[in-house]
């Protein structure tokens, strides 16, 4: 494996992105719980993370290198980058990277990915534009009516409601456009908002169970050091795990990084699907 320039290992910006100390004290493991509705039994979308999911630490490698030669890790099915400078959205950046790869792993593949809007949730999380919002805020929206496509799309899908992606730089597969209010959204958006929502989040107890759900394929996005992010991969050899930045590049954080994460951590593991993948809704 290639060396990694330290200065991508537990990076933490200048200035917050997103996701400050009081937003971040926001997000307690009873909040979030209370955010999704609860548990699954209860009508909510919060499930125990599955055991059988478990991998003893001492098999990581091992387990590793089978998610590595079968091309199963969460960035396997992440279809793309997305780019939120200077916006403080990165809670709902970090949200789309694991809702997508979440919805690309039950198709098998990057065949039929939707870009998902951030800006279709951040707006109504927080109406000031400025400031960032909680998981707990972001998480509530994304279950209760879900995200919009993004305007620009992989291929035509006939969306009759989308919304551009950020208010920040966007990309090639991210568009970009001005601040809207959730009341300036299309008419009827929310016809085509719950065809793509989470169904199943996990909430890992630890940084074990962390490691456990990407080993598996599932994202995990948590909020640490005033930035919230989706981890992606986890590299035994450097004890290292990469996660898919914002701001198109791949970065790494220590299992010191990973547990200070661990209070606000969650993992989609199950989302809405179509009848038909290439005509979403």
């Amino acid at each position: 494996m290639t060396d990694i320039d330290p200065k991508l290992i537990d990076v933490e910006l200048p200035e917050h992105d997103g996701y400050p100390s009081e937003v971040a004290a926001e997000d307690t493991r009873d909040s979030l719980l209370e955010a999704v509705g609860g548990r699954k039994k209860d009508g909510g979308a919060a499930v125990d993370f599955p055991q059988h999911l478990w991998v003893e630490p001492r098999d990581w490698p091992e387990f590793a290198a089978e998610t590595t030669r079968t091309k199963r890790w969460p960035e396997n099915y992440r279809a793309r980058f997305t780019n939120q400078n200077p916006t403080h959205e990165c809670t709902c950046h970090a949200l789309v990277q694991v809702a997508e790869a979440c919805r690309n792993r039950q198709r098998g593949g990057l065949e039929c990915p939707v870009y998902l809007s951030c800006l279709s949730i951040y707006a109504e999380a927080n109406p000031r534009q400025w400031g960032g919002a909680s998981t707990r805020g972001t998480l509530n929206i994304a279950v209760r009516r879900g995200f919009l496509p993004d305007k620009i799309q992989p291929k035509q899908y006939g969306f009759k409601h989308t919304l551009h992606g950020t208010c920040g730089e966007g990309n090639a597969t991210q568009s970009r456009g001005d601040w809207v209010q959730l009341s300036e959204f299309p008419t009827g958006w929310e016809e085509t908002a719950k065809h793509f929502k989470p169904l199943e989040i996990v909430f890992p107890d630890s940084w074990e169970q962390i490691v456990c759900l990407v080993l598996h394929g599932y994202a995990v996005g948590v909020g640490r050091s005033g930035h919230a992010i989706p981890y992606v991969q986890w590299l035994p050899e450097k004890q290292l795990m990469a996660y898919s930045d914002s701001y198109n590049v791949i970065r790494y954080d220590s299992p010191r990084m990973i547990r200070s994460a661990v209070g606000g951590a969650y993992s989609i593991i199950s989302f809405t699907t179509p009848d038909d993948w290439n005509s979403p809704c």
